[in-house]
């Protein structure tokens, strides 16, 4: 395995030496935190400012956002027919990716949730097909032509949950009964390889923007391993039923939903800070956090 990063052997010391006794309970101490975060709930986007824990709604009939270089959103709208599309941040002009075609369309048109743009911004990549065998899909941000298909369904192969590495490869989940584990597709779309040390009941990969980590639940709580897979380590923090990872843009810290609240995580520092007024978080959307 290749050296963990230091992030890392500090949270491995403490789980080892100390074993990370104090209580964290939300401190509330939004001091080092900044930039804004981005999520839905009840079919409307909303942002809430980190630094005060203002939450403002943008706009509605739409899902699972993600802030792009330019400034825009991508997300997802509700009705009169699900598709993906790229918009301000008022709702207006939106521009469509891809648009779904029902049960009986093509199988990337259905169920589309957790969209994710690409560093080049070239890409996006989302889960769909069904709830009970999810697969992931890439289509070009332009055109929304199919680039390829992640996981199998015929061989109940199902690979969900994508993040995306800064050097262009993917990072997807298996299903917990089925094919668990945490795989690494390549920038190519040529392989796919299973990089955690076969951990049982892992979900929700999340790579951080520096490439160097992964975070993800095990057992409703966070873990944090090395992008090789190295050094998988739990953070403490008394949050339960952790779910949408998403980590801040300069790698320090994460934030993670619990209960339909926004929790910000620093690994280092060992804090636990709710974000109080962030409205009630759809459970299964994602976040966007931007500075």
């Amino acid at each position: 395995m290749k050296t963990s990063t230091q992030m890392l052997v500090v949270l491995a010391i403490c789980m080892i030496g100390v074993g990370c006794s104090s209580s964290n309970e939300p401190t509330n101490n939004t001091n080092s935190l900044k930039g804004y975060i981005y999520y839905s709930g009840s079919g409307n986007i909303y942002r809430v400012k980190l630094s005060d824990h203002t939450a403002t709604e943008l706009f509605s009939n739409a899902r699972h956002p993600e802030i792009i270089a330019n400034g825009n959103i991508l997300c997802i709208e509700e009705t009169p027919v699900p598709r993906i599309f790229f918009s301000d941040l008022t709702g207006a002009n939106r521009q469509t990716v891809i648009e779904g075609e029902g049960y009986s369309g093509p199988t990337h048109k259905v169920y589309m949730n957790r969209p994710r743009i690409s560093y080049n911004q070239n890409y996006v990549v989302y889960e769909g097909d069904n709830i009970s065998n999810p697969i992931t899909y890439v289509v070009d941000a332009s055109s929304g032509d199919l680039i390829v298909t992640i996981g199998d369904k015929a061989s109940n192969q199902p690979l969900f949950s994508p993040s995306w590495v800064p050097d262009g490869s993917i990072v997807v989940q298996g299903e917990t009964t089925k094919n668990n584990g945490i795989y690494k597709v390549a920038a190519d779309f040529s392989s796919i390889v299973r990089i955690d040390p076969n951990l049982s009941n892992v979900s929700e990969p999340s790579v951080s923007p520096d490439g160097k980590s992964i975070a993800f639940i095990r057992d409703g709580k966070i873990w944090v391993m090395g992008i090789d897979g190295s050094s998988p380590t739990q953070l403490n923090t008394t949050a339960t039923k952790l779910h949408m990872i998403c980590w801040s843009p300069d790698s320090k810290y994460i934030a993670v939903v619990s209960s339909g609240k926004i929790h910000i995580l620093d690994p280092i520092a060992l804090t636990d800070t709710e974000i109080t007024n962030s409205r009630y978080v759809d459970t299964g959307h994602q976040l966007s956090w931007v500075y």
